[in-house]
């Protein structure tokens, strides 16, 4: 019986991976939360809060972002119509410490989908839904040691396809990614730099023959800069420009933000962040404009109880 159960399941998974590996859809929301409490699209380079050390994080985000997803002409150089009208999303991520320079992350997304009242073509979808998204694991691997004004960190990522693929909000498959993040702290501002690159074989959609221009997400190049300029203990400011190239590069189909925001930061671990990003940068593809808020809390150990640095 027991046997029999064990086959009965691994028959089930086998003919879902079956399924589910011929199934095409994009994740039409393209903005993956920053877990950094002080950049909201950029990942941080994971610094030392020494004489604090973090153990716990705590992060939501929502997004409004507007034309993600638009059909183009045979070109692919001017917008058609729109696929989706907007996109809201609420992000919720959890992370843990495990060590002085480690930590790893989970993140699962809700969304609330709206398209046009009048489709393009039957095969759209037209009024609204909610519906979840990937769920996200992602390790943050700092690799310079707590006395160094340059914090550079290795970030592995993997998105299962937990999402809803019928209404663009899930890349069909395993999202995995590999990103290098380097954070400088210079005496009145501090430097972000990404880059990285991303794979999820099923993501890629073929539009209707009325729509011939696929569009490919499959593989991408990801890269960002950003800079994080405090105006006192609390208040400060923060711009962030990231591109996202599809490989083969397609100037019709190249997903950018460039944000511009304020945040708020409590000596206890309390950070909020408000801010606005703009598109369409790198072809008609991308998104018109993103409201992005969010509030970040960390749960800081004692600081008697706190490691040393490794190094002085």
């Amino acid at each position: 019986m027991k046997r029999w159960k064990v086959s009965s399941w691994l028959g089930v998974l086998l003919f879902s991976c079956n399924a589910h590996a011929v199934v095409n859809s994009i994740n039409a929301q393209t903005y993956n939360p920053s877990t950094s409490d002080r950049f909201v699209i950029l990942e941080d380079g994971f610094r030392s809060e020494w004489p604090k050390t973090a153990r716990f994080y705590f992060g939501m985000n929502y997004n409004f972002v507007s034309e993600p997803f638009v059909a183009l002409n045979n070109a692919g150089t001017a917008k058609l119509g729109n696929i989706i009208d907007n996109i809201q999303t609420v992000d919720t991520f959890l992370g843990i410490k495990l060590s002085n320079n480690f930590a790893v992350f989970v993140a699962a997304p809700i969304h609330f989908v709206t398209f046009p009242v009048v489709p393009l073509s039957s095969e759209y979808q037209t009024g609204s839904v909610t519906t979840f998204g990937d769920l996200k694991f992602m390790g943050k691997i700092r690799l310079t040691d707590d006395a160094s004004n340059t914090s550079i960190a290795l970030i592995p990522e993997i998105h299962l396809a937990t999402g809803d693929t019928y209404n663009f909000v899930s890349d069909a498959s395993t999202y995995i990614a590999l990103r290098a993040a380097l954070e400088r702290q210079f005496a009145d501002w501090t430097l972000v730099v990404n880059l990285g690159y991303a794979s999820a074989m099923n993501s890629f959609y073929i539009n209707p023959p009325e729509f011939p221009v696929a569009v490919d997400y499959r593989k991408r190049l990801i890269a960002g800069v950003g800079g994080f300029l405090p105006f006192n203990q609390e208040w400060g400011m923060n711009f962030e420009l990231q591109s996202i190239s599809m490989i083969p590069f397609s100037p019709s189909i190249s997903p950018n933000d460039a944000y511009l925001g304020f945040r708020y930061g409590s000596p206890d671990g309390l950070a909020i962040t408000a801010g606005a990003a703009v598109g369409h940068i790198g072809g008609p593809q991308g998104q018109d404009f993103r409201a992005i808020a969010g509030i970040r809390y960390t749960l800081f150990e004692k600081q008697e109880l706190a490691p040393k640095p490794l190094s002085k």
